[in-house]
Parts: C-alpha cells; sequence; structure tokens
C-alpha cells in the first residue's frame, strides 16, 4: 500500500507545566480538529457514572451558564463532541481554523472555571435514567452487560455495569471530585490537527501551558488486576423479547504482540466484513440474522474479541454451533488464495479509507499513543495484509480458535432457555 507513515508521527510540544501537544499540520484546511484527552475513564472513577457525567456537565463556568457556553460555540460554527470510554475521556472540537483563538478561549474558560450544578446534574441522572430504561428493553444491550461481567468479573472495572439505582446516588460532591483529581495538566494531551498558524499554537501555549492545576498523573499501567473467570456459557432472560442476542468472545493478545496483525486479518476474514465467512453462513445461508460481525476491543489494560449477532427468536443454538463450525473449518483447513486475496483487496480499501485526511491520520495516532506504538505499527500491519499466506491464517486460527477458551453470552425469551438447556443436559 501506497502511503506515507510519517504522517502518523505528529511533531510534539511541551506546554511550560508539562502538557504534550501533538500537531498534525494541514496548511490545505480551512478546518481544525482540537482534542483534549484526559486520563479520565470510567475504570478510575469510584462511584458508577461519575466520569461519564463529568464530562458531559463540562460546559457551565463562572460566568455562563452551559446554554450560553453552548450559544458561544455555535456563533462561531463550532461542533464538540464528548466521549468517555473504559480508560480515557476526550473532549474533540471542529471549528473554522480563523477562529481558532476565540474557540481556545472558551476551552480555557470551560476547563479552568467550571462549575457543577446540582440542578444541571439531576435533569442529566434523569435523561440518563430514561435513556437506561430504554437500553434494558434491547437484548443487544443486556447481552452486552452480561458478557462483560462474564469475560472481567462484575467487580473489575472493565465489567461493572452501571445498574438503575446507581443515578440515585451520585451527587454534585461526587463529580467535582472526580474534575479536581483527573482533569488536571499530569493527566492531560493535547492533539490539534488541520489548517492552524503558529498564533494558534501560540494561544495553546498562553491558555494551557500555565495556570492550569498539575495534579497527579493518574496510573495507566493496568495490566495487573484482578484473575479473570474461566470461560463459560451465560443466559440472561428477556421475556417476551422478540429476537435473541448472541455474544461471544475472548481476552486475546494486546496490540503490542508480534501477532496482533495476523490476528487482525484472521479476525477480518472470519467477521470483519460482508463478505466475511460468518455472514456469508449465517446470514447469507441460514437467514438466521441480518447482520452478524467479529471485531476487536482494544483496552489498555486487555484486549478482547468479541462476536455479536441480533438473532432471529429460538436460533440462538444454531447461531453459537455455525460460528463454532467456522472456527473448526479454519483450524481444519487453509483458506483458499481466491479468498485470501479478496480479503486483502477490501481490508486495503478499508485501512486507506480511514487514512483519508489529516483529521482520520489524528484519530489513528490516538490508537499508537494508548498502547506506546510508533508508525512501524502501521508498517507491519501493512506488510502482513501484502504478504500474509493461507497457512499463516490456520496457524492463527488453531492457536486462538480453542473451543474451551470462549465466553458465550445469550439473551433471549423463555424458550430461547428452554433449546439452550436442552443442548447443554
Amino acid at each position: 500500500m501506497k502511503f506515507d507513515y510519517r504522517q502518523l508521527m505528529p511533531e510534539t510540544v511541551r506546554l511550560g507545566n508539562g502538557i504534550p501537544l501533538y500537531l498534525f499540520p494541514d496548511s490545505h484546511s480551512e478546518l481544525l480538529r482540537l482534542e483534549f484527552i484526559f486520563e479520565a475513564g470510567s475504570s478510575l472513577q469510584e462511584k458508577p457514572i461519575q466520569a461519564r457525567a463529568c464530562s458531559a456537565l463540562l460546559e457551565a463556568t463562572l460566568h455562563h451558564s452551559a446554554d450560553a457556553m453552548t450559544e458561544r460555540f455555535d456563533y462561531y460554527g463550532a461542533y464538540m463532541e464528548k466521549y468517555v470510554d473504559r480508560d480515557q475521556s476526550s473532549i474533540v472540537i471542529y471549528a473554522l481554523a480563523r477562529y481558532s483563538r476565540e474557540i481556545i478561549a472558551l476551552c480555557e474558560e470551560i476547563f479552568k472555571e467550571a462549575v457543577f450544578s446540582a440542578a444541571e446534574l439531576q435533569l442529566y441522572l434523569e435523561k440518563q435514567r430514561s435513556q437506561f430504561d430504554i437500553a434494558m428493553q434491547k437484548v443487544a444491550e443486556v447481552s452486552r452487560r452480561a458478557f462483560f461481567a462474564q469475560v472481567f468479573g462484575e467487580r473489575h472495572p472493565y465489567g461493572v455495569s452501571v445498574e438503575r439505582t446507581d443515578f440515585d446516588g451520585l451527587q454534585r460532591e461526587d463529580v467535582e471530585a472526580f474534575y479536581r483529581r483527573f482533569y488536571v495538566a499530569a493527566n492531560a494531551a493535547i492533539v490539534l490537527a488541520g489548517g492552524y498558524g503558529d498564533g494558534t499554537v501560540q494561544a495553546l501555549a498562553d491558555s494551557f501551558g500555565r495556570d492550569f492545576p498539575i495534579g497527579q498523573a493518574a496510573p495507566t499501567d493496568r495490566t495487573v488486576g484482578p484473575v479473570l473467570p474461566s470461560p463459560r456459557f451465560g443466559f440472561v432472560s428477556k421475556p417476551g423479547a422478540l429476537q435473541a442476542s448472541v455474544r461471544m468472545g475472548k481476552v486475546v493478545m494486546p496490540p503490542t504482540d508480534a501477532g496482533f496483525s495476523t490476528f487482525k486479518v484472521l479476525d477480518y476474514l472470519f467477521g470483519g466484513y460482508f463478505g466475511s465467512r460468518i455472514m456469508q453462513n449465517i446470514r447469507e445461508e441460514k437467514g438466521y440474522t441480518y447482520g452478524i460481525s467479529s471485531y476487536i476491543l482494544p483496552l489498555r489494560a486487555h484486549t478482547v474479541w468479541i462476536v455479536a449477532s441480533e438473532v432471529k427468536q429460538a436460533c440462538s443454538r444454531q447461531v453459537v454451533a455455525e460460528i463454532q463450525n467456522e472456527m473448526r473449518k479454519l483450524c481444519d483447513r487453509k483458506p483458499g488464495k481466491k479468498e485470501l486475496n479478496i480479503v486483502r483487496q477490501v481490508y486495503q480499501g478499508d485501512f486507506l479509507r480511514e487514512m483519508d485526511g489529516i483529521f482520520e491520520i489524528a484519530e489513528k495516532w490516538k490508537f499508537l499513543r494508548m498502547f506506546g506504538l510508533t508508525d512501524v505499527f502501521y508498517r507491519q500491519f501493512a506488510e502482513t495484509l501484502e504478504n500474509i499466506e493461507p497457512s499463516d491464517i490456520q496457524q492463527a486460527a488453531q492457536c486462538y480458535f480453542t473451543p474451551d477458551s470462549f465466553h458465550v453470552t445469550v439473551c433471549g425469551d423463555g424458550v430461547e432457555q428452554e433449546i439452550l438447556q436442552e443442548k447443554t443436559q
């Protein structure tokens, strides 16, 4: 694949208080993407919802209400997105480059003069409670929660789930304490991409390189933790469900492992695109589902491989059996060169599309930063994709597709439970 991988490594400027500023310039763009990343994910919270609530309420300040701040961003045509995952939180702003100084001033006010209102918190919790009630009616959400609890254990930061009663226990002081602990310079990084100039970089240095609490860095090495549960089958009853939801997966090697690139290709062939093995079998041939896929979820402490689908009522047993059948096929027989060439071509196209633009490149680089990698990671992946042989796919399948190593979670109604019990008796 023809791609200049040097684009993936930004220029780094260290602000006066130690915050790293990563720069991805594009002189032809009139837009910029400004992202503030904090080590403030849900795995660090002491109370459920604490991390998400803190991020959501980072709008009101000493001088402006949340609505007023939203109007000020709108005035400059800026768009804000917020993300909170298990490891980090981030706030991303897209704006016209010519308004960069004004946008930076608004961001400075938000982070340095944040105000958390008890009334705003209660309104947020009420909305989240309603969304929780709606989500829990969906078998996909129920099985997702149960699956992570199976894989990691209910007490593990990656396995714990929000319960409805948790919305009643969060107080304004809890949110403010999380903000003061984790939204500090020692936990922060800034990523700037697009058509900015030297003035924008200087404005960031002036606004965030001083008068910003240094704080204490959160631990980023979370590889040591509770012993993970043994693989097992789990069923969650959802009376009256019109579909069943299947989750199947396991903890696999981290992105830093030498075999990760080969596993990525195996995953893509197995369930990563529309023409994959399980799509052809379970959707096209059997008609058990509208869609089924596999994917890799890299978390800082553990990387998880997951197969997920919502299937016809009373078909979950067959779906699990067919997933296992496709695994056995790859262990027993090498894929054909024609199939592997199709996978190679489609995956190369997806890979290049994901690198199409400076914003996308900045997003890809965040993955490298999370795991302490360099552009060599993507170079090696491209080489693996170009040169991988059918025997490499089979060897990877034989290594990771061992039948007794998978967690299986099914959510469905009573009929689904009876059928599955018949299988296990």
